[in-house]
């Protein structure tokens, strides 16, 4: 649900004010890797993937992947490898979600089934998929190979969940957090766990970095559903109420249709049923008067909290440092 990957603009990172100068020579080398990782002898498929390494994108799961191993003391030479093949996951995620929402825009550019159509669209991720995996085999750890293919799996079952669920009405709490455990929170966890084991960290760093980046991943995704109503189109590069025309139920409506009256909360399951985009000011209104956004916060802020407690088991650094900038900003996140 997040963007495209970008290799030219770090500024688009905003999750940590410093990060570009702790870990910019390996963001440069990550950048090169992803370029190299996606060219083909297929100039259709290098057109594609040119197309994909111009979006926008904060690439927040290979930074902390990185950061983990970083910060547990990792000095290798296959770091930018393995995180290389955690954000190519991630983007044949993205770009075979947008083929099933049949999404026209990722941050302000054409979707790759909106420019092309959709049997390139599913081509194409099945492409990047298969990137990612040599680069996985490529790092000769069964451990890690296992890691990321078990969360392939769940992410592609997360897929699976939200669409069954779709056009459905409203959704349980429930079941909004099965969804983005397995389509957000899932990978999230990999990229640290992944970055654990490859530094030979103890069995409790280990268990800690998936479980820090576990709860990371559900904070980060649910203040991305929050935005997606109360966010700036500038900073976010994300249209308002796309969540809201894709008729996907999100936090922030599920706590709004608690705290309504039902009246009210017959009219915005009314209006989420006809798509109206008219309608978007009343529903973002809803939410405001609701008290919902405060609700979503304290939720919000609970997965951060397991956050911190869990980095708590990371050697100082000023790698772990940055971890806890990611929080801090987490909590303030505007884009």
């Amino acid at each position: 649900m997040l963007s495209y990957f970008k290799i030219d603009n770090i500024e688009t990172i905003k999750m940590t004010k410093n990060l570009t100068s702790t870990i910019s020579k390996e963001i440069e080398h990550l950048n090169n890797s992803l370029v190299a990782s996606i060219s083909s002898e297929i100039d259709l498929a290098t057109e594609i993937s040119d197309y994909l390494v111009n979006s926008g994108g904060k690439r927040v799961r290979p930074i902390l992947c990185i950061l983990t191993a970083k910060a547990l003391g990792y000095e290798g030479q296959e770091l930018i490898k393995l995180a290389s093949s955690i954000e190519l996951l991630h983007t044949a995620t993205l770009i075979h979600d947008d083929v099933v929402d049949q999404s026209s825009t990722r941050r302000g550019k054409e979707s790759i089934q909106n420019k092309w159509d959709n049997s390139h669209g599913v081509l194409v991720g099945d492409f990047v998929y298969s990137k990612a995996f040599q680069l996985m085999a490529d790092l000769k750890n069964p451990e890690i190979i296992k890691i990321l293919a078990d969360s392939t799996n769940v992410i592609s079952e997360g897929e699976v969940l939200q669409l069954s669920l779709k056009g459905k009405g409203i959704i349980s709490e429930e079941s909004y957090f099965e969804i983005i455990k397995r389509k957000t929170a899932e990978l999230f966890k990999a990229a640290s766990l992944s970055a654990a084991v490859l530094s030979n960290a103890s069995r409790e760093q280990i268990r800690s970095a998936g479980e820090f980046a576990f709860s990371l991943g559900i904070a980060f995704q649910i203040q991305d559903d929050l935005l997606d109503y109360m966010g700036d189109e500038v900073l976010t590069g994300k249209k308002i109420g796309k969540d809201f025309e894709e008729k996907k139920i999100t936090l922030p409506i599920i706590k709004t249709l608690e705290l309504v009256s039902e009246e009210e909360k017959n009219l915005i399951l009314d209006q989420f049923i006809k798509g109206d985009t008219d309608c978007l000011q009343d529903i973002i209104s809803s939410i405001k008067d609701s008290g919902a956004i405060k609700e979503v916060q304290k939720i919000s802020d609970q997965y951060t909290e397991v956050c911190y407690e869990k980095l708590s088991s990371f050697p100082e650094s000023i790698y772990k440092e940055e971890l806890l900038i990611i929080l801090k900003n987490l909590q303030k996140r505007d884009s």
